[in-house]
């Protein structure tokens, strides 16, 4: 008998190991054309599907999604040296940087995070993630107690320098340095619903590495587009979300890590306590806006249930393990 999972997959629902894998629907009798683009970016796979009774529009639609997240990408990638973000990480200690609106209001709102979570969750993480061997720092061994104590001293939401009438960011300190990884694809997945729906779209789906937004229904049948999200361990479908207008988005330490001194070091990181978080498998959370639900999932991640004070935004968490 098959298992639920190999069903799924014999239907070409499920992609590999995917967390959240959305199940595509489609109706003949409503007559839309589904136009659907994958490609790499931001760091991760990105995936647009818009559906409409014009092809044309559907493929204006779809580049101008791809088009708004190369946007983001040129604005707050840690991945290019030429970014807003990383001019502003650069100057650290130096003085402010010119940048957009758009990325001081996700710093802002970043920022804003790192007070709810008491600084568990905070946008200056970077320097950490380097010291754990991320973005290829060339780090191999686990940090000591002091190396932890040191980093600390450049991470928290104190360095930030945010002047909007000057439209101006910087931090304060040399050696601080942000990384809106646990909100940048949120943002760009927001910017994509929007340019969707300028192009008059009312049925599409856009998924950022794993954070997905439905919009409208896939089919008239439909309550919704079905995510599903994946058991890391198992790798069965744990839970079924149907989005309609929202978002939902996993965190989980299960596919991205370093491997130091033999030990798998996850990238979800207490900024804190400077020391990776494991007391769970994953955290998904559910929530009207990319934004809302790329910082949930986070913060659900390594606050847990506790923590849900935080989450004011979320329509329903779903934590594995």
């Amino acid at each position: 008998m098959l298992s639920r999972r190999r069903f799924l997959l014999s239907l070409g629902l499920l992609a590999g190991a995917s967390v959240a894998a959305p199940f595509f629907h489609r109706d003949s009798r409503a007559g839309l054309t589904r136009v659907e683009t994958s490609r790499a970016g931001l760091g991760t796979w990105i995936r647009v599907v818009a559906q409409h009774h014009d092809s044309r529009v559907a493929d204006r639609a779809v580049a101008r999604a791809f088009a708004a997240i190369a946007a983001v990408d040129e604005r707050m990638s840690i991945h290019r040296a030429d970014s807003e973000l990383s001019r502003v990480n650069a100057a650290a200690g130096e003085g402010a940087v010119a940048v957009s609106r758009e990325l001081l209001d996700v710093v802002e709102r970043a920022r804003a995070g790192a007070v709810a979570s008491n600084g568990v969750v905070d946008p200056t993480v970077l320097p950490l993630m380097r010291l754990y061997g991320f973005y290829a720092s060339g780090r191999s061994h686990l940090p000591t107690d002091r190396e932890i104590a040191a980093t600390l001293e450049n991470v928290g939401e104190r360095h930030i320098v945010l002047d909007r009438a000057a439209g101006t960011l910087g931090l304060a300190r040399r050696g601080a340095a942000l990384d809106l990884g646990a909100i940048g694809k949120g943002f760009a997945l927001d910017q994509a619903v929007a340019a969707l729906r300028a192009e008059g779209i009312e049925s599409g789906l856009v998924d950022v590495g794993r954070n997905v937004y439905g919009i409208g229904r896939p089919s008239a049948d439909a309550d919704g587009w079905a995510v599903g999200v994946l058991h890391p361990t198992t790798g069965e479908v744990d839970r079924v979300f149907h989005l309609r207008d929202s978002a939902v988005a996993t965190s989980g330490n299960y596919e991205q890590w370093s491997d130091l001194d033999g030990v798998r070091v996850g990238h979800l990181l207490d900024a804190r306590l400077g020391r990776p978080a494991s007391a769970r498998l994953s955290a998904s959370v559910h929530a009207r806006t990319g934004m809302d639900s790329d910082e949930g999932s986070s913060t659900a991640f390594l606050l847990g249930p506790s923590g849900e004070g935080a989450l004011t935004q979320r329509l329903e968490t779903h934590y594995i393990g």
